[in-house]
């Protein structure tokens, strides 16, 4: 493999297809063999006694420079030992859901690890975590990230699926790791 240029977070690279053709792909600077490279953390938050799932609206330049969507919608994630190569997925699962929306989990479950975002696009690879936060209550200021996160809004997990259907035009994405986050804590809440 190749490196053709690198940013602060991502590698542009380049190998060799099976026909022998160099295939160009990117790669986060964070990327281990020994972890993934990011972590959705699916988030369940308990008000008036019920859950809810915790979506945030962004503003993905990728989308809006090709007009694909204004918006799209995510659950917290972050790159897994971005500042600390020795985090564990836990801790970047909690310190994550603390920046992005100031909660503090309970319990986190790890549902699955190794999951390609895009294979013959990236080399990145997900974890997904399912968090429970069952006190409401804001504990730090959340950060934008940026201008990314403009919204963060709760949708209640008995009708999260018909939710997503509505929410789902031209002007807002879904994020496909969102969609197997829910799916995965659906399951954990015994929905499906």
């Amino acid at each position: 493999m190749t490196i053709i240029t690198q940013t602060k977070y991502l590698n542009f690279k380049s190998a060799k297809a099976p026909s022998g053709k160099d295939w160009f792909y990117v790669q986060r600077t964070n990327d281990k063999k020994d972890h993934d490279s990011a972590v959705v953390i699916t988030t369940l938050v308990k008000i008036d006694c019920a859950y809810n799932f915790l979506l945030l609206k962004t503003r993905r330049p990728p989308l809006t420079a090709e007009n694909k969507a204004k918006f799209c919608l995510e659950s917290p994630a972050g790159l897994i030992g971005d500042n600390d190569c020795f985090e564990t997925l836990i801790e970047c699962a909690k310190k994550e859901l603390l920046e992005e929306a100031g909660l503090r989990a309970n319990k986190i479950f790890v549902e699955l690890t190794n999951c390609s975002t895009s294979s013959g696009l990236s080399s990145e690879t997900l974890s997904y975590t399912t968090a429970f936060v069952e006190n409401y209550e804001i504990i730090q200021k959340p950060i934008s990230d940026g201008g990314i996160i403009v919204e963060r809004f709760f949708v209640p997990a008995d009708n999260i699926l018909s939710e997503i259907q509505k929410l789902n035009k031209k002007e807002i994405s879904i994020a496909s790791a969102t969609i197997c986050g829910i799916y995965f804590a659906v399951n954990r809440l015994n929905l499906l």
